[in-house]
């Protein structure tokens, strides 16, 4: 029997949960750049203060020194520099922000300009990004397919078949399904929507 992997759980729900905030919450995002190696300390004093602060992560394999075996670590996918979601709405400002223990400076593109707003479809790349590098899945439409995944067919002529993910078009659009039909494996391109998680 197979224990699923609580950790990779865990993060898939994180990322569920920011992919919310990102997409349906009223928030502005700044990205503030942090001091020399005070990323986590940033982090966790701007959260403090009720924003939401992002770090997006990238995994690594480190190799011991002294062994032959690998480590699995992580890795920030932009040192030194943190994303901010503030609701101004509720009153959040980029000068709570600024006065926060770690925090540098709020990116701008002059000294006095006002500072920098990262649209929202770039928050969510970054996002999937850093979730497809993570999870080892890639989010398509609300749901996380991963190549070797089980899949069932939800429309169409194939309604009900199910199938093994063999790959996914980098557009997102679609997948390239093994589909165990009639004792046989059929080698079909199936867009997303017309699949589900098995």
């Amino acid at each position: 029997m197979i224990v699923p992997n609580v950790g990779i759980m865990a993060l898939e729900h994180d990322y569920y949960l920011l992919r919310a905030l990102i997409k349906q919450a009223p928030l502005d995002w700044v990205v503030v750049e942090t001091n020399p190696k005070c990323e986590g300390r940033a982090q966790a004093s701007v959260s403090a203060t009720g924003a939401i602060a992002y770090l997006p992560m990238i995994p690594v394999v480190r190799r011991s020194k002294h062994r032959k075996s690998s480590l699995s670590a992580n890795r920030l996918m932009f040192p030194r520099y943190m994303f901010v979601g503030l609701n101004i709405k509720e009153g959040q400002t980029c000068d709570q922000v600024r006065s926060c223990d770690g925090v540098e400076k709020i990116l701008a593109t002059t000294a006095d300009a006002a500072p920098h707003r990262v649209p929202l479809r770039e928050m969510s790349r970054i996002l999937e990004t850093a979730c497809e590098a993570q999870v080892g899945r890639k989010n398509v439409n609300g749901q996380l397919f991963n190549v070797g995944g089980n899949v069932i067919l939800v429309a169409g002529k194939g309604a009900t078949l199910k199938g093994v993910v063999r790959s996914i078009n980098s557009d997102g659009k679609s997948l390239h399904v093994d589909v165990l039909a009639f004792g046989r494996t059929t080698k079909a391109k199936v867009p997303v929507d017309k699949v589900s998680l098995s």
